[in-house]
This record gives C-alpha cells, structure tokens and sequence, in this order.
C-alpha cells in the first residue's frame, strides 16, 4: 500500500507509517488490518474517552476549589473589615483625646490672662 496524494509530505509520512505498522504487526504475530483496528478503533477512541472524562473531572474539582478560596477570601475581607473598622474607632478615640487635651491647655492659658 502506498500514498498517491500528490503531496510529498503526505505520502512519504503514510508510507512510512505503513511500512512500521506491518513491522509491528508481523513482530507481534498478527496481520495489519488487526492492528489497524486495535489502534484506530480500539485503543485511540479509549484515550480520547479516558481524557474527556478526564477533563470534565479536574474541570469540576477546579470549580469547586474555586469556590473554596472564594469563600476564604471573603472570610478574610470580613475579618479585614473588622479590624478596619476597630482600627477606625481606636484613631476616633485618639483623635478625641487630643482635643480634649488641645481644649484644657486652651482654657488654662485663656485663665491665666
């Protein structure tokens, strides 16, 4: 058997690949039209199934750890907020503090004139 397709890259790429599955096939006692279908109709339709099972599989568990590190990022906003916001009411607390301490000098000073 041998390519007649006109286009050299083609039928030198069959040709060999012919002349190696009959080596193959003679190596492991059986005709090339046998290992034809094992190859083509067998094994390489059971990779393509195994990878598409494959796929579907780590594409739900990524969207599942998706979610899980969604979650802990919003987790972790909150509890950034929180401290946010104590953070806020220790400054508000200083800042009043100083008034008052801004307040008193003022009115000592304004006492003592």
């Amino acid at each position: 058997m041998m390519a007649n397709s006109g286009i050299y890259w083609i039928d030198i790429t069959f040709n060999f690949c012919v002349k190696f599955l009959h080596k193959v096939a003679d190596h492991l006692g059986i005709s090339y039209e046998e290992i034809n279908v094992w190859i083509f109709v067998i094994i390489g339709p059971s990779f393509f199934l195994i990878s598409v099972y494959l796929n579907y599989y780590f594409y739900k568990k990524t969207k599942i750890l998706k979610k899980i590190i969604e979650f802990q990022n919003k987790e972790l906003t909150e509890i950034n907020e929180v401290e946010v916001e104590e953070k806020k009411i220790d400054y508000l607390k200083i800042l009043i503090i100083i008034i008052l301490i801004i307040f008193i000098i003022y009115f000592l000073e304004a006492n003592n004139l």
